[in-house]
C-alpha cells in the first residue's frame, strides 16, 4: 500500500493497533496522547471531547488557508 493510501486508510479506519508514526512521522502519536490526556483532565464527556476535536480540526483547516502548519 502506498503512503497516500495508507494515510487515507488510517484516517478512515481507526483501530487500536494503527501506527500513526509509521505514516505521519514520530511526533504524531505523542501529540495524540497529549491531546487525549488533556481531554481527560478537562473531564469532558465523550461527545464533548469529540466536539472539541472536531472544532480543533475545523480551526486548523481554516487557519491552514492563511499559514503553513509545520
Amino acid at each position: 500500500m502506498d503512503k497516500e493510501s495508507s494515510r487515507e486508510h488510517y484516517l478512515s479506519k481507526f483501530k487500536r493497533n494503527n501506527k500513526p508514526e509509521d505514516i505521519f512521522g514520530p511526533n504524531v502519536k505523542g501529540v495524540g496522547e497529549k491531546l487525549t490526556k488533556l481531554l481527560k483532565e478537562e473531564d469532558l464527556t465523550y461527545d464533548e471531547a469529540y466536539a472539541s476535536l472536531q472544532y480543533c480540526y475545523n480551526l486548523l483547516k481554516y487557519e491552514s488557508n492563511f499559514l503553513k502548519l509545520q
